[in-house]
């Protein structure tokens, strides 16, 4: 048993909506690892924090406080998520010598995304170029101190590179979800179902065109920014074939939301961001629909278009237009469909098994 210590600093990203983070959790727990979770954000499932043995809200707190409070913990493993995570940790290995460091990462930390977080601001400015410098610097410092590196995917581990995070110890995970057969039973399904996100980052060229859908009937439902609280009434108006929820569920009320939903609809807008445009099989909306036995239909998107198409859990479709057609021939042969998502989901993306050799890690790196 060891004394684990995740950090979650990512700011707008509860751990609810984050499987990677919570389903590690729940795997320690059931090792009978001690669970320490330091977060800037609230936890709202009561079920997640029934397996965390103590929680540490960092909100407000400086990058020294949060450094000082670790070491007092003094765990045998910490693992840090995301760039935020690596700019408080990257000191530490030199002096907590005993303590397994693992970057286990979940975005790429691109020029993009520092322009991105600064509000759209031109990253050609000297604060934004200075903040991507020294955060950088400091993640690259921490990833070359670390045991391991964890990504999710090929593709992501090559975009990683490009920015400059390579680790000679990487294992790849994808974020997929514990394999519920109970979930994945054939029900009675209709209609096509938008879950997660709804921002203008992800899912502007979707809404733009929302006058090529307008006779099927598609769901939207999640957490939306204002861009797209805007467009609410406009669609209500305009789209009687569309409903929009805009909500936040814990991971087993989100579950049985989507449950009706005959079809998952992943997009995600081109942007000059690669960590979105690399998402591969980063992607929780993809792996979400999948592991309830929900053929998917995708835009074409490097990672996720390849692996429906090998795999032949959906359809891959270029524009908005096309995506009547690809409802249709789902359903057409939705049997089809959903039998190759659930002989795919068991083979190779049950988190269950997928999460292994990180446990092995665990258990013998350090």
């Amino acid at each position: 048993m060891k004394k684990i210590l995740l950090l979650c600093q990512q700011q707008g990203c509860p751990i609810e909506l984050s499987p990677a983070r919570y389903q590690l959790i729940n795997v320690l727990k059931d090792l009978n690892h001690n669970v320490y979770v330091f977060i800037a954000e609230r936890i709202f499932s009561e079920a997640i924090r029934n397996n965390i043995d103590c929680v540490v809200n960092t909100m407000g707190l400086t990058n020294k406080q949060v450094q000082n409070k670790i070491e007092k913990v003094n765990p045998e493993v910490i693992i840090a998520f995301t760039y935020e995570d690596a700019r408080i940790l990257y000191s530490l290995p030199r002096v907590m010598k005993r303590t397994m460091f693992i970057y286990f990462n979940l975005e790429i930390y691109t020029p993009s995304m520092e322009q991105y977080l600064a509000g759209g601001k031109r990253f050609f400015s000297r604060q934004c170029i200075l903040n991507y410098i020294c955060n950088k610097f400091k993640e690259v410092l921490y990833v070359r101190q670390c045991k391991l590196f964890v990504i999710q995917d090929a593709l992501r581990e090559k975009t990683s590179r490009k920015y400059l995070i390579k680790h000679s110890h990487t294992i790849f995970v994808p974020n997929s979800y514990v394999l519920n057969e109970k979930e994945q039973n054939e029900v009675q399904r209709s209609g096509i179902i938008y879950s997660g996100g709804i921002n203008r980052l992800q899912a502007k060229s979707l809404i733009e065109e929302l006058d090529k859908i307008s006779d099927i009937p598609i769901t939207f439902a999640g957490w939306s920014d204002g861009y797209f609280k805007k467009q609410y009434n406009k669609i209500r108006k305009d789209h009687p074939n569309i409903k929009v929820y805009d909500q936040r569920l814990a991971p087993e009320q989100l579950s049985a939301f989507l449950q009706p939903y005959a079809i998952g609809l992943v997009w995600y807008t081109v942007t000059k961001d690669e960590n979105i445009n690399n998402i591969g099989l980063a992607s929780g909306k993809l792996f979400k629909h999948l592991s309830l036995g929900q053929p998917v239909i995708v835009m074409d998107c490097p990672g996720i278009s390849k692996v429906v198409n090998e795999l032949r859990l959906g359809i891959v479709i270029y524009n908005v237009a096309e995506l009547k057609d690809a409802y249709e021939l789902i359903m057409k042969r939705y049997s089809i469909y959903q039998k190759h998502v659930v002989d795919a989901y068991k083979k190779f993306f049950d988190y269950k098994k997928v999460i292994q050799p990180f446990l092995r890690e665990l258990e013998f790196g350090s």
